[in-house]
C-alpha cells in the first residue's frame, strides 16, 4: 500500500497538469487570430467603388449588391475587392549640394523614407534622366549619399513593395559648383601697400616675409 499511494498521486498530478499545458498555448493562437484580424482589416469588399484611401484590386458582379443602386458594369461589375492604398515621403537633405570647387566637385546629401500600408519600400534614383538603379530598400529608413557631383542632377523615387510598379514620391537633388571669394587686401595707410602678394598691408622698403 505504501508503493501504491505515492504512484496514484503522481499520476493524479500528471492527469491535472495536462489541462494547465493546454491552456499556456492558448495565447500564442490568439496572437495569431489578432495578427490575422489585422492582415484581414487591410482589404475589404464593398459595393460599388472603393472608398477613398483604398485601391480596387478586383471586382466581380454580385447578388449581394442592390442591382438597381449598384448595376453590375461591364469590366467594373458591382462589388469591389479594396485594399489599403500605399502611401510614403522621401526625402533629402540638402536638395541643392553646395560644393567648394577648389577642393573638391563632389558633394553629400542624407536621404530619407518612409513607407506607409506597405511591407517595404525601394529607393531608386536616376542621375541626369539615366535609367533608374535601386540604392536602397526598408519600410523606413535614412543614408548617406556622398557621389552628388558638380552640375549633375538626381531624382530620387520611392516606390512601394518590390515589384518597382507603385510610385510613391520622388525628390530632386542637384550639385552647385561655387568658388570661395578670396580675401581683398586694403586699402592699405600711406606708405604701405600689399605688395607681397598676401592681402597683408605692409610698409614699402620692408622685405616679404
Amino acid at each position: 500500500m505504501k508503493r501504491i499511494l505515492p504512484l496514484i498521486l503522481a499520476v493524479f498530478a500528471v492527469a491535472c497538469s495536462g489541462p494547465d499545458s493546454q491552456e499556456a498555448e492558448a495565447p500564442d493562437d490568439a496572437a495569431l487570430a489578432s495578427s490575422e484580424g489585422a492582415a484581414a482589416a487591410q482589404t475589404i469588399v464593398v459595393c460599388g467603388l472603393c472608398p477613398s484611401g483604398y485601391t480596387r484590386v478586383s471586382s466581380t458582379c454580385s447578388d449581394r449588391c442592390n442591382p438597381v443602386e449598384f448595376p453590375c458594369l461591364p469590366r467594373l461589375g458591382n462589388e469591389s475587392t479594396c485594399v489599403l492604398t500605399p502611401s510614403g515621403t522621401v526625402s533629402a537633405n540638402p536638395t541643392t549640394v553646395r560644393i567648394n570647387t577648389n577642393v573638391t566637385t563632389v558633394g553629400t546629401t542624407n536621404v530619407c523614407w518612409s513607407v506607409t500600408n506597405a511591407t517595404t519600400g525601394e529607393v531608386w534614383v536616376s542621375m541626369n534622366g539615366q535609367p533608374e538603379a535601386l540604392m536602397s530598400r526598408g519600410p523606413s529608413g535614412c543614408v548617406s549619399v556622398p557621389w552628388i557631383y558638380v552640375g549633375s542632377s538626381y531624382d530620387f523615387r520611392l516606390y512601394a513593395e518590390t515589384a518597382h510598379a507603385t510610385l510613391l514620391n520622388t525628390v530632386t537633388v542637384v550639385g552647385q559648383a561655387y568658388t570661395p571669394t578670396p580675401p581683398t587686401c586694403g586699402p592699405c595707410a600711406t606708405g604701405y601697400s600689399c605688395f607681397c602678394g598676401d592681402r597683408v598691408c605692409r610698409r614699402e622698403g620692408t622685405s616679404c616675409p
